[in-house]
């Protein structure tokens, strides 16, 4: 029940998150041109990739020896691994700032100093911002983490509207400049709210720094192509199409981005809990395969859910991103594999065996190139979208199969590939078809069979819940 408080605390802000997306996404699709949106989305895509690799993967350091450290030395090894991403950053900003036509020009298609000045500070706060919300998030802060995503997610729209109606500059530049301050404001607001807790009590700790690097390092490499990964589809955009389809594109992903949310709620809840429950008992897998398996039901569920109401998208983001909504249904495959394999690919972590993540990243990021390169020249932004969800279903097989390799943990994988299959039929229907009565029957009987296939999980859980309630009232 403790792990169910702590989840429930997540889950409360994340919700406040996803009503402040829910306001934002549509405001700003109807204040801004496709165009702008493209490039806006350029801008967010190369300073999280960039960022990512300047961390050096120290962020994952911090995660896995922050247990083996005594409290009192926590906020120095924080400290310690954020010193040297800090250091890489000023070189790797000069440099930007030396070579900002050719660097400008691929962003935004235009030659700007500023843009470039911007863009530094936006990986800035990116990277800090990634450090201090791990220290909130480890110490299993919920409510402080959920207050901060939500301040992050507030500040950007107000900041956005305001630059907007004052027409300060181009939209895109907007949204960048709004963009940019937020992280700085969460980085504001997170040293109040944490007031008293960063100092550091003792500068003493147990992990050398080599050893931070020697786990570190390949979790950048590994993250950086995992990015790009995720990023090929707009970067194949850019390079086949146009900034309008980008526009396109990255406005259905808004919306998937709102499911990415409830994918960030579990990473943050899980994180914490699944090194702690290893901590204490490194034999006992039965945790790992009924946490698999209830994520997968429940991840299933939205999955079809949101295929079902794709025509939706067109209202919530507004007519010029009309072609969204056929774009969308294998967009939402990709926060829904990602969350499920959070599950799986925790072997590899507890083992520190982090040079699989470079293979997994690589071989995933290959087949949605391939992918994308005929598909896009077929379809469009659709093809981009199709392969975007099938690649992410090899990323989903490769983390579990490497992770098994070393940890092996009996996953009950058979019946989720029998319903990732059928998801798969519903979503080709629906990029491809419109809406109609057979639709809703065929992803209605979809909906049942995967539910018989779920139904111990089901059993148990309600099972549990009455149990807690008789518990707690009678």
């Amino acid at each position: 029940m403790r792990y169910l408080r702590a989840f429930s605390k997540y889950a409360i802000g994340t919700g406040l998150v996803l009503v402040v997306g829910l306001l934002t996404t549509p405001i700003l699709t109807r204040l801004i041109s496709t165009e702008d949106m493209g490039k806006y989305s350029m801008f967010m895509t190369l300073g999280n990739l960039i960022s990512t690799l300047l961390c050096l993967g120290l962020d994952q350091s911090y995660l896995r020896f922050y247990n083996d450290e005594k409290p009192e030395s926590r906020n120095y090894l924080l400290r310690i691994c954020l010193l040297l991403p800090v250091g890489v950053f000023l070189i790797c900003g000069l440099f930007l700032l030396l070579f900002y036509k050719p660097f400008s020009m691929y962003i935004t298609g235009e030659v700007s100093f500023s843009l470039v000045l911007l863009f530094n500070a936006y990986m800035l706060g990116l990277m800090v911002d990634r450090f201090w919300t791990l220290k909130i998030q480890m110490a299993q802060k919920e409510i402080a983490y959920s207050v901060l995503n939500f301040i992050r997610k507030i500040a950007y729209l107000l900041l956005a509207l305001l630059f907007i109606k004052l027409s300060f500059y181009e939209e895109s530049w907007d949204l960048m400049l709004a963009i940019t301050l937020a992280e700085f404001f969460v980085l504001f607001f997170a040293r109040i709210i944490e007031l008293g807790n960063w100092k550091c009590v003792s500068k003493k700790i147990k992990t050398s720094h080599g050893r931070l690097l020697h786990y570190g390092i390949p979790f950048a490499f590994a993250s950086t192509i995992t990015l790009i990964f995720h990023s090929t589809d707009k970067m194949m955009l850019k390079a086949l199409s146009d900034y309008h389809n980008i526009g396109i594109y990255s406005g259905a992903q808004s919306i998937v981005n709102l499911l990415s949310q409830a994918q960030a709620v579990f990473v943050a809840f899980w994180i914490p809990v699944v090194y702690e429950h290893y901590s204490k008992d490194n034999e006992d897998t039965k945790f790992y395969i009924l946490m698999n398996k209830i994520v997968s039901y429940v991840m299933l569920m939205i999955l079809i859910g949101l295929i079902c109401f794709k025509d939706l998208v067109v209202l919530f983001l507004g007519a010029e991103y009309r072609e969204a909504t056929y774009v969308f249904p294998f967009l939402a495959f990709m926060p829904v594999m990602t969350t499920i394999s959070e599950t799986t690919v925790m072997g590899i972590n507890f083992k520190k065996k982090t040079g699989y993540h470079v293979y997994i990243s690589v071989i995933s990021m290959v087949v949605n190139a391939i992918g994308n390169y005929f598909l896009i020249k077929a379809f469009g932004a659709i093809g981009a979208a199709i392969s975007t969800g099938l690649s992410y279903s090899v990323f989903f097989a490769l983390r579990t199969y490497f992770s098994n390799k070393v940890f092996p943990v009996k996953y009950a994988l058979k019946r989720y590939v029998v319903s990732a299959i059928l998801v798969y039929g519903l979503a080709i229907y629906a990029s491809f078809g419109s809406a109609n009565l057979q639709f809703f029957l065929c992803a209605a009987g979809i909906v049942a069979f995967i539910t018989v296939l779920y139904r111990d999980i089901i059993r148990e859980g309600y099972k549990r819940i009455k149990d807690y309630l008789r518990y707690k009232f009678i």
